[in-house]
């Protein structure tokens, strides 16, 4: 897989398929691009597809971040070099020609999102998030799409699929073994608590633990999520504003722009952070947001248990920010199950813990979407 990735960077070749991760760029997206494209490279791509692709395109993962960004994934990075694969030897977005216009030698295959600009040239997608129909995608695309704790679940029974497993190989051991790690961390260690996991990512973790030869998987589990957890947690490095890039979302509609950065912290410890306010702004102004939704979690690394909680701040939008917060509150389907925290005076801002640990940004996503076109 190493051999690969050094290959990719070298050859950039047309035509070609850009395997593209989402642009929070989290475990989950980067190992899923860049483990799928190494398994399309081993296949034939144009029959996995179903498409008019060529199993010779010059399969590419990319990030979806600047390399400039790209250290404050900081999980992120420590898992890639725990793997063996040097951060240089990839390629970041900012790094490499993407056409959005139709036809072209560029293929796109997404995975961990289908909602895109390139919809036009995307020829498959790999998601574990609810379909949603505003996507429009191409029909006759190659589509593996459903509701699981991780993506590289479902990257890992393409895999199994594809007949891989039938056969011992230090290929197919590298690769699962990459795989193995965002399926622990997504599903919070199978924690019934958080619920995330679901019966795919039992059986690929399972299948994984098998192939690679793990014994004490229990042990095996705990230690590589409490390793995890502790990276993604570790913003001791980021300044308040590096932390707000480090797991970002952007919901725009019209015009209007709400940014949803997400950190392994609470934000009622954000906003205790030096600088936290000037910081704020400034990153506003950087990605030209009406509002900013804070997401912050807290995850025990000795028992698993998982702490949320909101912080939804107008920048130049009062209306939309009421909006959401409406929407936020008043939700049923999911339930927030939010509780307003009085005592945080931040900017122009309400906050909120947040006892529904279940709802993830995957789940407020669609509620903003719903706001920004006035369908809340």
């Amino acid at each position: 897989m190493n051999n690969f990735i050094k290959q990719c960077k070298t050859s950039l070749k047309l035509p070609r398929i850009v395997v593209l991760g989402n642009e929070s760029c989290d475990l989950d997206s980067a190992v899923c691009s860049i483990a799928l494209a190494f398994h399309l490279s081993r296949t034939s791509a144009g029959d996995f597809l179903r498409s008019t692709v060529k199993g010779s395109d010059c399969v590419v993962p990319v990030l979806n971040v600047a390399r400039e960004d790209l250290p404050l994934k900081t999980e992120v990075v420590y898992y890639l070099q725990e793997n063996r694969i040097e951060l240089t030897d990839l390629i970041c977005r900012d790094e490499i020609d993407l056409p959005e216009n139709v036809g072209g030698d560029t293929s796109y295959v997404l995975v961990d999102h289908h909602l895109s600009r390139y919809r036009a040239n995307v020829v498959g997608v790999v998601d574990h998030r609810p379909f949603d129909q505003s996507s429009m995608l191409n029909c006759d695309i190659f589509k593996c799409i459903e509701q699981v704790g991780s993506c590289a679940s479902l990257v890992s029974k393409i895999v199994r699929d594809s007949g891989a497993l039938q056969e011992k190989s230090n290929e197919t051991v590298d690769l699962l073994k990459f795989l193995y790690g965002p399926i622990v961390l997504d599903t919070v260690n199978f924690s019934k608590d958080a619920d995330k996991a679901r019966p795919l990512d039992h059986e690929m973790a399972e299948a994984i633990e098998q192939y690679i030869c793990i014994e004490n998987k229990e042990q095996t589990r705990q230690a590589l999520f409490d390793t995890l957890v502790a990276k993604r947690s570790d913003v001791s490095s980021l300044n308040s504003l590096q932390i707000l890039s480090k797991d970002l979302k952007i919901a725009s509609r019209g015009g209007r722009i709400v940014a949803i950065p997400g950190y392994p912290i609470l934000v009622q410890e954000y906003v205790k952070l030096e600088n936290a306010a000037e910081n704020l702004q400034a990153f506003a102004q950087k990605t030209a947001c009406n509002v900013v939704v804070l997401m912050g979690m807290k995850v025990n690394s000795e028992d698993g248990s998982v702490r949320r909680d909101l912080g939804i701040i107008n920048i130049t939008d009062l209306s939309l920010q009421q909006q959401i917060v409406s929407a936020i509150t008043s939700s049923m389907v999911p339930d927030f199950n939010v509780k307003k925290l009085e005592t945080i005076s931040f900017l122009d801002g309400s906050f909120y813990e947040q006892n529904n640990i279940k709802a993830s940004r995957k789940q407020l996503l669609p509620l903003v979407n719903g706001v920004l076109d006035n369908k809340c």
